[in-house]
């Protein structure tokens, strides 16, 4: 079987996303966070940061694209402590970002990017 994953960065400003993989088979970037230790709108701007080699700081600000704030309350623990179950996709910065409650990011580059 031949290697289909190619790890394109790492991310410094989030702790818990180890790095950034291409999956060459789905032609997406992938991630994985932990969503107790960090929201998901920073763990998206970090991910599309290394996807797209670029300092988080260069981005168009998230909150253009998506309520930042709807997006971190809609993947945050439940009252009684469960896990929400669901995703989320929206365009940001040349992809189709999807983000998922088990603390998955896959941003899939768009064809007018």
């Amino acid at each position: 079987m031949e290697f289909s994953n190619k790890t394109v960065g790492t991310v410094e400003i989030v702790p818990s996303i180890e790095a950034i993989e291409f999956v060459v088979d789905d032609g997406v970037y992938r991630a994985e966070y932990d969503s107790s230790r960090n929201q998901p709108s920073l763990a998206i701007v970090a991910a599309i940061a290394a996807a797209d080699q670029k300092d988080p700081h260069e981005l168009t600000p998230l909150h253009s694209a998506i309520d930042t704030d709807a997006l971190d309350e809609l993947f945050s623990p439940t009252a009684n402590e469960g896990q929400r179950n669901g995703y989320l996709s929206f365009p940001y910065e040349g992809f189709e970002v999807t983000v998922s409650s088990e603390g998955v990011i896959e941003a899939k580059p768009t064809e007018n990017a």
